[in-house]
This record gives structure tokens, sequence and C-alpha cells, in this order.
């Protein structure tokens, strides 16, 4: 019974996390025009209100090849010359014809549009041909792109390339991950978006009360030498030992992919906690 709750807990968690990325990101749908080689004749067609897009008129009496090898759907668009109520062609796919229909949907001063046909392409399919008896039909074929974007967070911990280990820095009522670097291995960071970085710097105290020397460097060049003094917190601990009070460290108008390096000076292990906020 425990272990059943167990695996249902941790389903839920993993959809949530699921369910989170998809929060954090959107999809944009794009419709390739595909290249046509072989036609009897082709015809500009402003579509949209961006651009005028070529629609082909196969051979007459042949079938028109079109090369779908990297799409999964496609949408299949038609116009005609003549005013006709519906469109009848057919579409072969790995060899198997099947005729389809389309009904017109509406009509400029030069043509007549049709409503566009979707089809779900097998997995192995290279190559559609349509073929039609209409002397009046031209089509075009469009490849469906999906993208996913992530969008920018509000802001979010950075990531270290570089550190000594993590620990938890715990009070009665919080507890957070810090990364800890000395002398011995500066913490390393890259800046994943355009922002400014807030870091909340302390360290381990020494016997002999000394202050806490650190130099700060944004791809590799020194913006800041900070000394901390010997002031112990009260409240945080880390392992069962007291820390010092924290201080903050602020760098503004970072770029991405921006190189941010804290070098330890002294003999201290210092914990530091960056969080980068993108003004989003």
């Amino acid at each position: 019974m425990f272990r059943m709750k167990t695996k249902n807990i941790l389903i839920l968690i993993a959809v949530m996390i699921c369910s989170l990325g998809i929060l954090n990101a959107k999809t944009l749908i794009k419709w390739k025009a595909l290249p046509v080689t072989k036609y009897w004749s082709r015809r500009a067609v402003q579509f949209d209100s961006k651009s005028k897009i070529f629609f082909y008129r196969p051979l007459r009496f042949e079938k028109m090849n079109v090369d779908v090898s990297s799409y999964k759907e496609i949408q299949v668009k038609v116009i005609s010359k003549a005013k006709n109520e519906t469109v009848n062609f057919s579409v072969s796919i790995n060899g198997k014809s099947q005729e389809h229909s389309v009904k017109m949907k509406k009509n400029d001063l030069n043509y007549y549009f049709f409503e566009p046909l979707t089809l779900t392409l097998p997995q192995d399919c290279k190559e559609i041909t349509i073929y039609t008896r209409n002397p009046n039909a031209y089509f075009r074929v469009f490849g469906k792109n999906v993208k996913v974007i992530k969008t920018i967070p509000a802001s979010l911990v950075m990531k270290a390339d570089s550190y000594k280990r993590i620990v938890n820095l715990i009070s009665s009522k919080t507890r957070h991950e810090y990364y800890v670097t000395d002398s011995s291995k500066p913490l390393k960071m890259t800046a994943k978006y355009n922002g400014k970085m807030s870091a909340f710097v302390r360290f381990l105290p020494l016997a002999n009360k000394a202050k806490c020397k650190i130099d700060v460097y944004v791809n590799q060049k020194l913006i800041n030498s900070i000394e901390y003094n010997h002031k112990i917190s009260g409240e945080y601990k880390v392992n069962d030992q007291k820390v010092s009070v924290g201080k903050k460290i602020e760098i503004n108008n970072l770029n991405k992919n921006d190189q941010i390096e804290i070098r330890v000076t002294s003999d201290h292990e210092v914990l530091v906690h960056p969080i980068l906020k993108t003004g989003k």
C-alpha cells in the first residue's frame, strides 16, 4: 500500500514538473511552402498579406510530385481560375491513392480559394503525388513546422559552472542551497539571459575572526573587491555550524553569456546563492 502511494506521488510530481515546463514555453506553428519541380504552369497568388506564393497546375494527365520527407503533417491548398463549388483531386501516399474533395471558401477578383486539406503522413513517407482532371485547379503543399519557444522567466537561480561543493543553509523556517567557493576553487557562472545578478553571500567564520575578502569579475575584468566583517548570524547554520550575516552582491546590465566569477582572496569558505533577475 505504501509503495503504491509513493508511486502515485512520484507520478503527480512528474506531471507537475511537465506542466511548469509547458507554462514557461509557447508553441509556434509555421506552414512552409514545399518546392515543386515538374508542373504544367504556375501562378503567383497573393495568398496572405505578407507575400505572394506560387501555386502549380500538374502536367496534363500526369501526377505532380512533392518531396515531404521532413514532415509528419502537411496541408494541400487549392485555388481555381473558374468558379467551382468543389475541386476533386487524388493524393498518392506510399503508392496508395485516395480521392479528396474540397469546398470553395472565398474568392477575389482573380481566383477562387478552397478549404485546405490537412493530412498526417506515415513515418516512412518521402514523397506524395497529386493528380486532378480539373484543368483550372492549382495546388501548393505546405509542411508543418513546430517550434517550442521558451519564455524568459522573471528570475531564476543561476547554475554554476565551477564551485567547490553545494550545502544547505538552514533556519527555523527556510532551507536554501548555496554554492561553496574558496581560494582554491573560484565560483564561475554564465548569464543565461540579459539582466541583473543579486547574489546572497555568507562565509564560514575562522577562529581568528579575520575579515572575508572576495573579488568579483565579469568577463575576466575585475569590477569589485569586497571585505566582510566577522559578524555571526544567530539563525542560519550549515551542518549545525554558524555562518556569517548575509550580504548582497549586485551586478547590473549583464548580457546573455557574460562570464561571472567570484574569487576568494582570504582563507574563508564562502557561500553564494546567485539569482538572475531578467525584468520580464
